[in-house]
């Protein structure tokens, strides 16, 4: 009924799943930048790392340094999430849940970042970024499961254990319908630099 109730009062104009719950969670980083312990601000709940890190994919981060008795000595910039317009494009690349076989659409996904941005590397960026559908995001983050993607193609799906990666083939429609028009039309063009 909830769902039913949030499609409802659901606004066209945005992307359903862009705004998160305000709960902060604090990770514990040694000198190494492992994280070694994750909790709830608020009660202090212990959480697994694997669910910090997925929380932290999904809803960013501000770095604080503290001393050893807690008291705050830096503050690093928050990194950004992906933006309602990002989301957008997204959603008209990937159609829905690039997870092999899935078929949620856009509006039920989750923005990943290919490159963990909270280990250092990754960047907010359309071609860094892959929608994907909550069950298949916590997969990806629970159970070993990577994404990559080198630029020359599409992006692959890592299985744990070493398995041969698996192509994610993108679920739009709309490289269909100009694919083979020539020339493609203006606003599917790149930009000249």
């Amino acid at each position: 009924m909830d769902v039913l109730r949030a499609g409802a009062l659901a606004d066209s104009e945005s992307v359903f799943g862009t705004r998160q719950a305000g709960v902060r969670i604090v990770q514990v980083v040694d000198s190494s930048g492992t994280a070694v312990s994750a909790r709830t601000e608020d009660y202090g709940s212990s959480l697994p790392l694997t669910a910090a890190d997925q929380r932290i994919c999904e809803t960013g981060r501000v770095t604080i340094t503290v001393d050893h008795l807690g008291n705050p000595l830096d503050m690093g910039r928050e990194h950004r999430l992906f933006t309602p317009r990002q989301r957008i494009a997204l959603a008209i690349r990937d159609g829905g849940c690039r997870w092999q076989g899935c078929d949620r659409p856009a509006s039920y996904c989750e923005a990943h970042h290919v490159d963990e941005w909270h280990a250092g590397k990754g960047r907010t960026d359309i071609d860094r970024g892959i929608l994907l559908c909550r069950h298949h995001h916590m997969q990806l983050h629970h159970n070993g499961w990577r994404i990559t993607r080198d630029g020359t193609y599409d992006f692959m799906l890592h299985p744990p254990g070493g398995s041969p990666p698996i192509p994610l083939r993108p679920r739009a429609a709309l490289v269909a319908a100009w694919a083979g028009i020539e020339p493609p039309p203006k606003r599917f063009r790149p930009h000249a630099a």
